[in-house]
């Protein structure tokens, strides 16, 4: 026996400890864990082949020691109940006596031991894969995002990088015309030819085709460039390339930030202004943004109390028949009354609408509405249906009709006297769906409308296929002295004349001018809502109007 036992049992318990800190089994720290016991037991060098059932053999060397390798060697096949398997081949060093048997006899129980960590570290990297791993982009996930953040924050190096929250524009239209799984293969090339130009950091999936991406400042621009259009085969015989492009929020981090939500906030607040401000889909977190983003911690914060306040009070701007000046509904708009002045909605509603807080102000805002009508009523005073406008965020909500039902009742509302606008935008999401709603409004009497018509993606098969009463064309439409207004007046008669064909009701929002009534009143469109009536108006100042008539 050339083996000296005592050598071999003191570095068998030290390869034991240090093995339990080694979480993947071809792994940098191989060298130094296995070479105090390999010099003992006189090996050169480890190789292993893995055997998986359904999986190709995976070959691989686990430790190569300095010097020459001899001749000598033998091989070992450790087997798991799972049916996997691994053929484990060790090398004598150069220079070490021959092994006896009883030597090999030492070696095979460090085979079965090596086998054993082995076989531990690959479950810690299967759990590792499933925790942090994307697996239709063979990416990282939104843990591994902030796990790499938490990492180079750690180490003082956040000041180097800048990271990037992006949203792939129009997917649903790829996954159409190619079909989900080549979507997915075109996603999976677009994101992984990001992350092969990136020296470190990487893409990661934060959830559908939303990524993030963390990079070295100085590859801020190859990023951009990237993610502002990328052509991407579709590997379809006869198929083009697809043009895949982003909104993206950046941020070039400063060195200051101490957590990840630091980082976090920011690309979240600078993809939505890439979204929404940007004209190039691309927003740079900025000092404005900063401002944004504090106001918007500041809103969300107050809201709850605000509710519970009752702040939020409804304006009414009237609906008027431009044929005899006579007040025919009004829209309910919300204000916020925050220390005796009027927060602008501008302000809030937004940042409300990235939450499910915006249909917690609706529903609100539609008890509001209900206890007014109520009280007009109980006074005996002549009042007019009034429209509440609804965010698409309810849509998807299976309670909705269950609870505007409830709210209306509740408040012992005539159902007539209520109507429920939804935008147009709407288009995005699920026909089924938003004929369910609007056919729930109809069947109970309520009226339903399309609300700024022509501001967005509108469709005419939404105005086809849904039973709305009414359709409110947005201002947009209408001549404002502009040089294309010949083309406004033209586009507005027909939108007008398609809607009365279909049976709609019409209403133009935003009027301003009398030529603009006189225009309107030419084409037979008699109901009309704007400053040129009024403004929205506090509950008292309306009340006087009510029963009022404007001087055409």
């Amino acid at each position: 026996m050339n083996i000296k036992a005592l050598d071999y049992i003191y570095a068998q318990n030290e390869f034991n400890k240090e093995m339990d800190a080694i979480p993947a089994i071809f792994h940098p720290e191989n060298e130094r864990v296995y070479k105090p016991i390999c010099d003992v037991l006189g090996i050169g060098r480890v190789d292993v082949v893995y055997y998986d059932v359904g999986c190709e053999p995976v070959p691989g060397t686990i430790f190569v020691n300095a010097g020459e390798i001899s001749g000598d060697s033998f091989s070992q096949r450790e087997a798991a109940r799972s049916g996997a398997y691994s053929d484990y081949t060790v090398f004598r060093k150069q220079g070490f006596s021959e092994w006896d048997d009883e030597d090999r006899e030492l070696i095979s129980g460090f085979i079965k031991t090596v086998f054993i960590h082995n076989g531990r570290a690959k479950v810690t990297s299967m759990a590792e894969r499933l925790m942090f791993f994307d697996q239709d982009m063979d990416i990282g996930n939104l843990k591994a995002f902030f796990r790499k953040l938490g990492e180079i924050i750690a180490h003082g190096r956040i000041g180097e990088y800048g990271a990037c929250y992006f949203n792939l524009k129009r997917f649903s239209i790829v996954n159409r015309t190619y079909g989900r799984d080549n979507g997915t293969k075109i996603m999976r090339r677009f994101v992984k030819s990001l992350a092969a130009k990136l020296s470190d950091g990487g893409v990661y999936r934060i959830g559908g085709d939303n990524f993030a991406a963390i990079f070295e400042q100085g590859e801020f621009d190859v990023v951009k460039a990237h993610l502002a259009g990328t052509r991407i085969t579709a590997e379809i015989p006869g198929s083009p390339e697809v043009n895949v492009l982003a909104n993206a929020g950046f941020y070039l981090c400063t060195g200051e930030e101490k957590t990840v939500n630091d980082v976090m906030d920011k690309i979240s607040s600078a993809v939505v202004m890439a979204k929404t401000v940007s004209k190039d889909n691309c927003f740079i977190f900025n000092d404005e943004a900063r401002q944004r983003l504090d106001n918007r911690k500041t809103i969300e914060s107050q809201f709850a109390s605000a509710i519970e306040k009752r702040e939020f009070v409804a304006f009414y701007q009237p609906k008027v028949d431009i044929a005899t000046g006579r007040i025919i509904g009004a829209e309910a708009l919300c204000r916020w009354i925050r220390d005796g002045k009027v927060v602008p909605p501008m302000a809030f509603i937004p940042i409300l609408e990235q939450s499910n807080a915006i249909c917690t102000l609706d529903f609100y805002m539609l008890d509001t509405v209900c206890k007014d009508i109520r009280g007009w009523l109980d006074k005996g005073m002549s009042t007019v249906k009034v429209s509440v406008n609804l965010s698409r965020m309810h849509l998807g909500d299976e309670k909705l009709l269950e609870t505007v039902l409830g709210i209306i009742d509740k408040n012992h509302v005539p159902h007539e006297l209520i109507e429920i606008e939804l935008t147009e935008t709407t288009t995005d999401v699920d026909f089924g769906e938003l004929r369910g709603i609007v056919n729930g409004l109809h069947q109970n009497g309520i009226s339903a409308s399309v609300d700024d018509f022509g501001i967005g993606y509108s469709s005419l098969t939404l105005i086809k296929e849904l039973p709305w009463d009414v359709l409110k064309i947005d201002k947009s439409f209408l001549p404002d002295g502009s040089i294309n207004d010949e083309q406004k007046s033209i586009m507005l008669r027909h939108v007008v004349s398609m809607a009365q064909s279909l049976g709609l009701q019409c209403i133009i929002e935003g009027v301003e001018t009398k030529d603009q009534i006189s225009l309107l009143k030419d084409m037979n469109c008699l109901h009309a809502q704007g400053f040129y009536f009024d403004k929205p108006l506090p509950k008292a100042q309306f009340e006087q109007r009510i029963t009022s008539q404007y001087s055409i």
